[in-house]
């Protein structure tokens, strides 16, 4: 069946530029880091780097196919071709008939080492530590015991650059490719990551795992969801934005592919400020709000124009890792009119009424006792405090195999923030470190909550349709609470502040323990400057 996808302008094939838009010659597209400090020569009638030209004639030694390698292949000094070839870069990789990511790192050794590892966890006594949540015993399965050379892979520069996410995961015919041309499949690879991920997520410990730390791991186990069709955008901002990029354009541009959100074109004239705007607009339009996830992040009081709303890379790559609740989009129906600001984020939200009542600024401590005096349970609790930076209490209880884990855990962190307890390895991560319990992993996120406010002001805000918390800010005056098309798989949803002197600017965000009693209005949009 003939392609659908759309095909580069030019590849290379023995050594000479040739046109591949008139031809349905396949090639091969290559994934790789470019050199920090690149050389340019001239090469039949345009710039290219020598770092390619050196590549190129190394995989041709192998493979009559014609290559695709873009510092050869898109005229880097021909801007309007370049974008254009730019917004084709999500098609060039899944039309391509294989693609090579080149990691130098990539041994003899490392072939078997991760052949060995797919193959263990394939194995009777994994599916029982799988079965058990033994983290520490699927860890050591699958690393077969922090291997050294495990550690040379994933230490690649070619794991940490924004591009090679999209580019590892858009053909199914993916390879990791060392210098000497020894070939491991992208998948086995991926595979073995998911328990060494899951090892890397119950330590809250400043030494790393196989020289990573938890949020890298997080990012390579994501490549295994973006395989799939598509992957929403606060997902792939999780993943891709703890890598880095040498324009921050392309933090953007980067995660397009994986989004299935090609109809943006690359213009690196733009402000940082419009694109990230465009990209977070172009996915509502779609009906992917799982961005608004990472919005609790932006600090409204020194948020430009029209950013009110909007996540950008620098705080989400500074979190600590991704919170474990999955929050996915609410199918919205149509809404013509759009009220608010002239240049912002159009985003659909539901009133559920005027903020009736809202306590005195707070730390943890005291904003616990107010809650507990409103009735609300260990659960409600969790949730409004942690809920959206840790994750759940319900997906904690799952994740670590326990039940009813909500006052355990507000405990531990209590004593974490108030020093009665020590926040030490040694009660830090029980799971691996002390025969295993089912359960005992929760400890690792109760630590992670002792260091999500940071001494800050607490406020509980309470409409007729709900109760939320937030860090206290400037704005004054009559506030509403408003229901976000964002909810867990249970129902549980993510709330916006918003005051009346200032409607098209939002003031704080977090998660609302809604009134069973209470319902909402019909939903609105806004364009939240």
């Amino acid at each position: 069946a003939a392609t659908t996808y759309s095909r580069p302008q030019n590849c290379i094939r023995d050594g000479k530029l040739v046109d591949s838009m008139s031809s349905p010659e396949p090639y091969i597209a290559i994934s790789y880091v470019w050199d920090t400090c690149p050389s340019f020569k001239n090469w039949q009638g345009r710039r290219v780097t020598e770092q390619a030209l050196r590549i190129a004639a190394r995989l041709s030694k192998h493979t009559t196919y014609a290559l695709w390698i873009d510092a050869i292949c898109i005229n880097q000094d021909d801007e309007p071709v370049k974008m254009v070839e730019l917004a084709k870069m999500a098609d060039i990789y899944r039309g391509a008939t294989a693609v090579l990511c080149l990691v130098p790192e990539i041994e003899d050794t490392t072939c078997q080492i991760v052949e060995n590892g797919a193959g263990m966890m394939d194995l009777e006594g994994f599916r029982s530590l799988e079965d058990a949540g033994d983290t520490h015993g699927m860890y050591m399965f699958a690393s077969q015991g922090s291997n050294e050379t495990l550690q040379k892979l994933f230490g690649s520069r070619w794991w940490t650059r924004a591009w090679t996410f999209q580019e590892a995961v858009l053909n199914r015919a993916t390879f990791l490719v060392g210098e000497g041309e020894e070939t491991i499949p992208i998948s086995d690879v991926l595979r073995i990551s998911r328990p060494i991920c899951r090892r890397a997520a119950t330590q809250n410990k400043h030494d790393s795992l196989l020289g990573q730390r938890s949020s890298f791991w997080d990012s390579v186990n994501s490549m295994t969801e973006a395989v799939k069709e598509y992957m929403p955008l606060g997902m792939a901002m999780s993943s891709v934005w703890r890598r880095q990029s040498t324009v921050t354009h392309d933090m953007a541009y980067s995660l397009l592919g994986v989004c299935h959100l090609e109809a943006i074109r690359p213009d690196y004239r733009l402000p940082q400020e419009k694109v990230f705007v465009d990209l977070v607009e172009k996915a509502s339009s779609k009906g992917d709000f799982s961005w608004l996830k990472w919005s609790y992040l932006v600090d409204r009081d020194v948020a430009g124009e029209g950013m009110s709303m909007v996540p950008v890379p620098a705080t989400v790559s500074a979190t600590r890792a991704s919170a474990i609740t999955e929050w996915r989009s609410v199918k919205v129906p149509q809404v013509s009119l759009v009220r608010g600001a002239d240049f912002g984020v159009c985003i659909p939200h539901r009133s559920t009424g005027v903020v009736r009542w809202q306590s005195q600024p707070e730390g943890i401590q005291g904003t616990i006792k107010t809650l507990q005096k409103l009735s609300y349970g260990p659960e409600e609790i969790w949730n409004l405090l942690f809920g959206l930076h840790v994750g759940l209490a319900c997906d904690i209880d799952r994740a670590a195999g326990g039940s009813g884990l909500a006052q355990a855990l507000l405990n531990l962190a209590t004593g974490y923030i108030d020093g009665t307890l020590q926040l030490e390895d040694s009660v830090d991560d029980l799971v691996g470190e002390k025969p295993y319990t089912r359960g005992y992993g929760f400890t690792a996120y109760a630590s992670m909550a002792a260091k999500v406010w940071n001494n800050a002001q607490l406020i509980v805000m309470r409409s007729q349709g709900g109760t939320t918390v937030v860090r206290t800010n400037s704005e004054t005056g009559q506030a509403r609470l408003h229901k976000l098309p964002v909810e867990s798989y249970r129902g549980t949803c993510l709330c916006l502040v918003v005051h009346d002197n200032t409607r098209s600017r939002a003031s704080a965000m977090g998660v609302m323990v809604e009134n069973d009693k209470a319902g909402s209005g019909s939903w609105q949009v806004t364009r939240f400057s």
